[in-house]
């Protein structure tokens, strides 16, 4: 017989839905930490705008980053919210140094493998117009790293969400 036919190795399916799953799951635990984390500063914006006197120079912008850089702003030095935003300013600007896992969990397309041990590895590529042109971006992880980097991500928006709430409660209490 001269025919040519495929020899496919069928792998049980359960080890790697369970990857699949565990990668969604890491991948949703990060995205609520970036939308509670926006969600304060979005909050905190609307509690400075309506300072009397001061939060007219305030601008709302639709887009979150704009929004970060708005509070950065106010907040920093010789911003209009300065001496009261000041515990701030380190908090926002080491929870911006997340940005760019950001930008890789909400708009990667993912690819999740296992490897020999059973271990995932996560593979996410995001295509972004820059300038008129096409940019493509990819991030890798594996399944420990990737734990270490949700742990860090927690902690410094557990720390922004903090002192974003004490900004705002300065403001509540006059």
């Amino acid at each position: 017989m001269n025919a040519i036919s495929s020899i496919e190795l069928t792998l049980p399916r359960e080890p790697f839905e369970a990857a699949r799953a565990a990668a969604s799951a890491w991948r949703g635990r990060c995205l609520d930490v970036f939308a509670r984390s926006e969600a304060a500063v979005t909050e905190t914006l609307l509690v400075l705008v309506g300072v009397d006197g001061r939060g007219n120079a305030l601008k709302l912008p639709h887009l979150v980053g704009q929004r970060y850089d708005a509070l950065s702003k106010a907040v920093g030095a010789g911003g209009v919210f300065a001496d009261e935003g000041k515990i701030a300013v380190e908090a926002l600007t080491k929870f911006r140094e997340h940005d760019a896992l950001r930008t890789q969990i909400s708009h990667g397309v993912f690819t999740v493998t296992l490897d020999h041990k059973g271990q995932w590895h996560l593979v996410a590529r995001v295509l972004a117009l820059r300038t008129g042109r096409a940019s493509r971006d990819l991030f890798v992880t594996q399944e420990a790293e990737a734990a270490a980097i949700l742990n860090l991500l927690e902690k410094d928006g557990s720390r922004l969400r903090s002192v974003l709430g004490q900004v705002r409660h300065r403001f509540r209490e006059t």
